[in-house]
């Protein structure tokens, strides 16, 4: 029996970065693009319907921002890993977005393969002991 794709939410305010990312999941065999969004009101709502396995949550987004979007995760006691993907600094945000509750943080300069990676790590932290 073939295991079921894992469902990633990308969170992020650049349609063109966010149309790469669409293409980079969907081009994993073992992921898929359950939904789509530039802000923290849409993304509760896709995440409440959708389920997602992991969400890709950039810092900055429309009207408000990624770190608004974790805190209110946490908020509601919403076990979802994250993982930031950002244009900011590596050295200046992830220690703040690891407290705020993400699971990993990846910078926007890297390889898209050390995207995929970061998302898998995900799944293997989320899978039960």
């Amino acid at each position: 029996m073939p295991i079921p794709a894992k469902k990633i939410l990308i969170v992020e305010d650049h349609l063109f970065f966010r149309a790469m990312l669409v293409r980079l999941v969907r081009d994993e065999a073992d992921m898929i693009v359950c939904g789509q969004t530039d802000n923290v009101a849409d993304a509760l709502n896709l995440i409440a319907q959708t389920h997602p396995d992991v969400a890709i949550v950039d810092l900055t987004l429309s009207g408000s921002n990624g770190l608004d979007l974790i805190s209110e995760l946490s908020a509601r006691n919403v076990e979802l890993p994250v993982l930031v993907l950002s244009m900011h600094p590596k050295n200046l945000c992830s220690d703040r977005v690891i407290r705020a509750g993400a699971r990993a943080y990846v910078s926007k300069q890297e390889l898209p393969e050390a995207v995929v990676a970061a998302i898998r790590t995900l799944f293997v932290e989320a899978v039960p002991a």
